[in-house]
């Protein structure tokens, strides 16, 4: 199928990830086709410096290297590797962005149920703000390996207001956003992660963990709250100050809703024509 085409736009990540990388190189390179690859995650920093002799072979043989954020950009700088910084793309649409006239602590996380998005940290800083704010709410939507464990956890910490919502399709997602009023996303590690950026689009407080390339996306106070990697307390002080200052944090949303247009397809797809040789 690859003889088909001109272009082949290679995904992979670390790990097993790398994978795809290392098999379709070699097959454009036989083909002789323009190779693109976009490397995704936030574990790249360390798979880099264990792997480092693998990824220099295959990254200098490619077109052009597409990483999300200025955090895999230093990566590949530390490694001599080359690269262009263009964003993941977001669907804009007005439609979706509903301005709360006050916020109301309901929270929503739409993380996978995986050991790297540390659900369990979201919850212990759940429990903590129930007893200021017993009316809170906490949606954990989506599924996962860890996703009967954090029932269990729930149960066993007495949590109340907490719905599992399981897997839920793509086009239901703002639908369930706009039932809720701030974004809890807690991972230990990532990159450039598009629940954000959804949540950004929806009208949503977004409140994350300091890491990979989130600071990239967010400034804090400015377009959206971070805390300290698996740090309930900071997460929980976070989550409870929404409501000592709210035009402050409408302020912050007003904010993020205008930074998420530098994600839309009109912002980018130049880049993206130029990486692929195509004129505009």
């Amino acid at each position: 199928m690859a003889h088909s085409y001109d272009v082949l736009h290679i995904h992979c990540c670390s790990g097993w990830g790398f994978i795809p990388a290392v098999l379709g190189i070699t097959v454009g390179q036989r083909l002789k086709k323009r190779i693109v690859l976009t490397y995704h995650g936030g574990g790249g920093e360390r798979f880099f410096d264990k792997h480092a002799r693998l990824v220099h072979r295959y990254l200098t043989r490619t077109d052009a290297n597409i990483v999300l954020s200025g955090f895999l950009a230093q990566v590949f700088e530390k490694h001599q590797l080359p690269y262009t910084i263009i964003p993941n793309i977001i669907e804009l649409d007005d439609k979706q962005f509903r301005l709360r006239e006050t916020l109301k602590p309901n929270y929503i996380c739409t993380r996978a149920h995986e050991p790297l998005y540390n659900i369990p940290c979201i919850l212990r800083s759940f429990q903590k703000v129930l007893t200021e704010l017993p009316e809170s709410t906490l949606t954990l939507v989506g599924d996962g390996s860890q996703h009967a464990a954090l029932e269990k956890l729930t149960k066993e910490m007495g949590l109340t207001n907490v719905t599992f919502t399981g897997r839920v399709d793509n086009n239901e997602i703002y639908q369930l956003l706009d039932k809720a009023d701030i974004l809890l996303s807690a991972p230990t590690v990532d990159n450039m992660p598009v629940s954000l950026l959804e949540a950004m689009n929806a009208g949503l407080l977004v409140i994350s963990s300091r890491v990979g390339g989130v600071a990239y996306m967010i400034e804090d106070g400015t377009t959206g709250l971070l805390f300290e990697s698996d740090n309930h307390h900071e997460l929980a002080q976070k989550m409870l100050g929404v409501f000592k200052n709210q035009t402050s944090a409408k302020t912050i949303i007003q904010q993020a809703h205008q930074a998420v247009s530098a994600y839309s397809w009109m912002h980018i797809k130049d880049k993206l024509y130029s990486i692929y040789g195509i004129l505009a």
